[in-house]
Parts: C-alpha cells; structure tokens; sequence
C-alpha cells in the first residue's frame, strides 16, 4: 500500500509539474504577440516613382520596378507592421502612371495603374512622385561639364532657364489632380507628400556633380522652386508635406560618403546614380516615420 500512495504521490506531482508549466506557456504565448500578427490596423499603399522604389544596382534585389527592401516604404512597413502593405511605387513613374496610364517597364510590360491599389479601406498613404514629370536631371545635365573646373554657366543661358520655367509648369495641376483622386478614393486616409530634391546641394564636385558652384546652385533652386509647387498642393489638398530636402541639406551627393544621402553622376554605391543611396532611404524612413507618429497622435485626440 505504501508503495502504491508513493506513486500516486509521484504522479501527482508530476501532473502538477505539467500543469504548471502549461500555465506558464499559456501566459507567455498571450504576453508575446505572434510574429505574423499585425502591431497595427493600418492599410498602408505606397505610391510614386524610383525615390519610393529605392533601386540598386544589384539586379537581384530588383523587380521589374526596381523596388528593394532599402527603399523607405519597405522600412516604414516593418517599424508599422501594418495589417495591410501594398507597395505600388514604380521606378520611372509620372503622375499619370498613378492615375490614368498604365506604366511600360523595360522588364515587366505594362504596369497596373498605381491608384488602383488605393481603396475606402486605406488609411495610410505615402508619395513621393514629380521628378519624372518635370524631367529634372534633362534640365540638370544642360549644366554638367565634360572636364573638370569647366563651367557651362547654364544659370545664364535663357534657354535652360526658360526649360527650368516650362518643366515646372504643367507639375501643380498634375498634384492637385492626383491629391483629389486619393482624396475621393480613401477618405478617411493619411496621406504624405514628399518632396523632391536634396541631390544637389549649393555647390559642384567632380565628378558626382559636374558643375561650377555657380552652376550647382541654380540647379539647386530649380529643385526648391519644384518643391515649393509640392508644398503647394500639399497645403491645398490639405495633405501632409515632407520636407525630404529640408533634412537633406548637409547630405547633398558631394558629401563624404558616410554622410551622403544621395548618389551624383557617379555613384559610389550599389543605388543608382543621382539617386538616395540607403542611408539616404534609412533617413527617409525615420523622416516619415516622425511625421506618421504626430499625425497618429493627432487622430487620437
């Protein structure tokens, strides 16, 4: 008998032991959200041309758009953990490839319309687009030098300057066109506008950038009076602005290259030329991400 109340003793605690432990997976599992478990309800598409899609040069990082996971959207979504992420944005893309023309790629054939991805359930939308629009390095290069110390003095040709003017024109009721589509398609969305420039900053370097200081610096007010036309539309549509080339002064292609956000005419990196670079994306993305956190703390007043 005594042996048999010993086992019996045994074995209960051995299920207690089990019962323990199975509380305490219990507890764990509930403290610890799944992996695959949403941090938030956001339904996040991201739009806009190759500042968005964050390109490189190693094509196996690549899609037909050119998206990597360097690029801010792809950062954004993993500090968000959105219930829902599209990534629609498209190296090359117009306005009008968000809206109403399907964008042909080298590779991929002809895109879906951007906007599409854009729904009643949307609630976070990021953009950065107008650079294709405005053609902005066909104006830029009209400055570049093929020697260096050259200086072209594109800030005195009435040509140039006239081009600058007219590629700048059409851009405000493309945005205003756009920012009214998103309104109407997701009205209950944030939405945030980035600027434009920050690649160019008040002076020349060869050969990142091929150009006298004089040179560099009306390229440089080019970029601004481009992104006071977004500014613009921004405020207009009554949709937040992001004031990418604000941050970026100090960061300009002719820095050194740990604090370069962008590439010049030369990229010192695997991201394309005259383009953000991944520490220039990695700022982007912190850059937004202060922006989205106001803006949610707002919505919760």
């Amino acid at each position: 008998m005594r042996g048999e109340r010993e086992l019996n003793r045994a074995s209960w605690r051995r299920v207690v032991r089990l019962i323990g432990l199975v509380i305490i997976v219990v507890i764990a599992a509930m403290l610890i959200p799944a992996a695959s478990a949403p941090r938030t309800s956001e339904h996040y598409v991201a739009l806009g041309d190759s500042r968005a899609a964050g390109p490189s040069t190693l094509r196996f990082l690549n899609d037909s758009c050119g998206r990597t996971a360097a690029s801010y959207p792809r950062l954004i979504s993993e500090w968000l953990q959105p219930e829902f992420f599209l990534f629609a944005a498209c190296s090359g893309a117009k306005v009008e490839n968000i809206i109403d023309t399907p964008q042909e790629t080298r590779s991929g054939g002809g895109r879906p319309l951007q906007i599409d991805s854009v729904t009643s359930e949307t609630t976070l939308i990021t953009i950065s687009i107008g650079g294709n629009d405005v053609r902005w390095y066909d104006i830029a290069r009209r400055c570049f030098t093929r020697e260096e110390g050259d200086d072209r003095e594109c800030r005195n040709d009435p040509e140039t300057r006239l081009a600058a003017m007219e590629s700048l024109r059409p851009l405000r009721p493309r945005l205003d066109r756009l920012l009214g589509e998103l309104r109407a398609r997701a009205p209950q969305a944030l939405i945030f506008l980035a600027s434009h420039g920050g690649t160019v900053g008040d002076g020349g370097c060869w050969p990142e950038v091929p150009a006298s200081d004089e040179d560099a610096a009306f390229i440089a007010q080019y970029q601004d009076d481009m992104n006071d036309i977004i500014r613009a539309a921004a405020r207009y549509a009554g949709v937040n602005y992001v004031d990418l080339a604000a941050h970026s002064v100090g960061h300009d292609a002719c820095q050194p290259r740990h604090r370069k956000w962008y590439e010049g005419n030369v990229t010192t990196s695997t991201s394309l030329s005259m383009h953000p670079n991944n520490n220039g994306n990695a700022a982007f993305a912190e850059i937004f991400k202060e922006e989205i956190k106001k803006e949610f703390r707002r919505r919760v007043r």
